[in-house]
C-alpha cells in the first residue's frame, strides 16, 4: 500500500471519529453524550465499578469521569458510594432510572447504526469488522513491542 493510501485512510478515520459523538447526540434525541451512554452500559453489564476502572474503560481521565458522573448522579441515573475501608475509593452503580434510559437508548442506537451503515452490504460490514479487529490487534502488538523495548528485551 502506498503512503498516499495510508494518509487517506487516516484522514477518513479521523473524520469519522470527529463526527461520531456529535451525530450520536443529535440522533439519540435524548441529550446524552456517547461517554454517558457507555458509562450506563458498562455499569448495567458489569455491575458496580470503581471510578478509576471506569475512567480507563471510557478512555478518559479521572477528572473527566468526574464531570460525566456528576451530571449522571444529579440526574438520578447512577449512584456513588465510598469504600468503607478506604474512603478514597469511589464506586458507581446504575439506578433503575439509568437502566430505563438504556432501554430507550438501545432502540435509538440500533436505528443510528443501521442508518450509519445504509447502503453497505453485510459482506462489506463483515469485512470492515475483520479489518478493524486486525488494526486493533496491531495496536496491542505495538504496546507489547514498546513494553519489551522499555524493559530491555530487544530480541526482535
Amino acid at each position: 500500500m502506498e503512503e498516499h493510501d495510508f494518509l487517506s485512510l487516516e484522514d477518513i478515520f479521523r473524520k469519522i471519529m470527529k463526527k461520531m459523538p456529535g451525530e450520536w447526540k443529535k440522533q439519540s434525541k435524548m441529550g446524552y453524550s456517547r461517554s454517558e451512554v457507555l458509562l450506563l452500559y458498562i455499569l448495567k453489564k458489569r455491575g458496580q465499578q470503581r471510578s478509576s476502572e471506569l475512567a480507563s474503560q471510557l478512555s478518559v481521565t479521572t477528572g473527566g469521569l468526574t464531570g460525566i458522573t456528576d451530571k449522571m448522579v444529579e440526574g438520578g441515573y447512577i449512584e456513588r458510594s465510598r469504600d468503607n475501608k478506604d474512603r478514597r475509593v469511589v464506586y458507581l452503580t446504575i439506578t433503575e432510572k439509568g437502566s430505563g434510559v438504556l432501554v430507550k437508548l438501545y432502540a435509538r442506537r440500533k436505528t443510528f447504526i443501521k442508518n450509519l451503515f445504509n447502503g453497505v452490504s453485510k459482506e462489506e460490514i463483515d469485512q470492515f469488522r475483520n479489518t478493524a479487529e486486525k488494526i486493533l490487534a496491531n495496536f496491542d502488538d505495538e504496546v507489547d513491542k514498546t513494553n519489551e523495548t522499555a524493559c530491555g528485551d530487544n530480541r526482535n
